[in-house]
C-alpha cells in the first residue's frame, strides 16, 4: 500500500523531470521558433491537428489563438481525409502535433494539404520524424521521458507541446498587435474579460472615503485615518491634493517597533514613502494588478493620480474581486 509520502515522491519526481524537459525544450529553440511565429501571424487561416493526446494540444492552440483574434480550428486528420480538408486553401497554415511524428493519419493529413501548397508546421518530441521531413518548419518539444513508470502515458510530451503552442500563439498574436487589445473584444465576460474592461476609476475608493491627509499631520492622525477609513493605506496630500506621500499599514506597524518613534509628536513627513507607485484612474484593472503584484515586493493598495493630484486609492482586492460584479 502507497504512503501519503510514496505518492508525493511520485508528484515531485514527476516535476522535476517536467523542469529538465522544459530545460532541453528551451535549448532547441531557435530561429526555426521565430519562422513558425511569424508563419502563424501571417497566414489568413490557422489549421491545427493532432491524433490522440496531440489533439486535444492541438485543439487548446486553435483556442488560444482564436481568443487572440486569429482565425483558427482544429481539424481530425480522418474526417480532413474525408472531406473537411475542403475548407483549406493556399494561405492556410497547419500546425501538426504528433509526440513520434510517425502517425499514418496524420502523415498523410499532411501530404494532402503540402499538394495544396499549405505550409505546414509540425511539433514533434523526435528531432527526426516522418513528419518532421514533411513539414516546412519543424519545432522540437523533446523530453527525458513521460512520467509512468513505464515511459508510456503521455504527460511530459503533452506538456511540453502545450507550453510550446502557447509560446507560438502569444509570440504570433503579439506581432500583430496588443494581445490585450484583442482579448477586450473576445473575451468580455470573466475574471479575464471584466479585468480588461473596467478601469480603475470604477472600482477605486474617492470622494469622502478617500484616505486622504494633508501634509504636516502627525502620525497619530495617520494611525486614525487607516482604521477609519480599513483601506491599508493613507495618501499624504498638499492643500491642493498634490499626492506628496503615502503611509501603509505595514510602515506604521515597522515604526511603532522602533524605541525612538513617538506616535504623538512625529510628523508624517519625515517618516512617509515619497516617491510612491500611482496609477491613473483611465488604466484597466488588470493594470492595476500587474503593477501591484508584478514586483519583488507585493504592494496592497495604489493612489490613483491624475496630473499630480491624488483622487482616490484602489486596492488588490478591489481589482482581484471585479469579476464577480455586474457590468453597468
Amino acid at each position: 500500500m502507497h504512503t501519503d509520502d510514496d505518492i508525493l515522491m511520485l508528484a515531485r519526481a514527476a516535476f522535476q523531470q517536467q523542469r529538465r524537459s522544459l530545460e532541453l525544450m528551451e535549448s532547441a529553440l531557435g530561429p526555426s521558433f521565430a519562422d513558425a511565429a511569424r508563419a502563424v501571424a501571417r497566414a489568413s487561416f490557422v489549421v491545427t491537428t493532432g491524433l490522440g493526446k496531440s489533439g486535444f494540444v492541438a485543439r487548446k492552440m486553435a483556442a488560444t489563438l482564436t481568443s487572440l483574434r486569429r482565425r483558427a480550428v482544429y481539424l481530425h486528420p480522418v474526417d480532413a481525409l474525408h472531406g473537411d480538408s475542403g475548407l483549406i486553401d493556399a494561405d492556410t497554415v497547419v500546425v501538426a502535433f504528433s509526440k513520434s511524428g510517425e502517425t499514418p493519419e496524420l502523415l498523410r493529413f499532411v501530404d494532402v494539404v503540402q499538394n495544396l501548397g499549405v505550409r505546414v508546421i509540425a511539433i514533434t518530441s523526435r528531432g527526426t520524424s516522418a513528419l518532421t521531413q514533411r513539414s516546412d518548419i519543424s519545432l522540437d518539444a523533446p523530453i527525458e521521458r513521460e512520467f509512468d513508470s513505464h515511459d508510456i502515458v503521455p504527460t511530459a510530451s503533452t506538456t511540453a507541446a502545450m507550453i510550446l503552442a502557447d509560446a507560438m500563439a502569444v509570440a504570433a498574436a503579439s506581432l500583430e498587435g496588443d494581445v490585450t487589445e484583442a482579448l477586450k473584444s473576445s473575451h468580455p465576460d470573466g475574471a479575464i474579460g471584466l479585468g480588461l474592461l473596467r478601469t480603475v476609476e470604477e472600482v477605486m475608493h474617492s470622494g469622502p472615503s478617500a484616505p486622504l491627509l494633508l501634509k504636516g499631520s502627525l502620525c497619530s492622525e495617520a494611525i486614525n485615518c487607516l482604521t477609519s477609513s480599513s483601506l491599508g493605506i493613507v495618501c499624504i496630500v498638499d492643500e491642493d491634493h498634490n499626492l506628496c506621500g503615502i503611509l501603509t499599514d505595514g510602515d506604521i506597524r515597522r515604526l511603532v517597533s522602533l524605541p525612538d518613534f513617538a506616535v504623538q509628536t512625529t510628523v508624517v513627513d519625515n517618516v512617509m514613502t515619497k516617491s510612491p507607485i500611482t496609477i491613473h484612474p483611465h488604466a484597466t484593472v488588470h493594470e492595476a494588478l500587474r503593477l501591484m503584484e508584478n514586483r519583488p515586493r507585493q504592494i496592497s493598495a495604489l493612489p490613483v493620480v491624475v496630473d499630480g493630484k491624488c483622487i482616490g486609492v484602489v486596492r488588490v482586492h478591489d481589482a482581484v474581486s471585479v469579476a464577480a460584479r455586474p457590468v453597468s
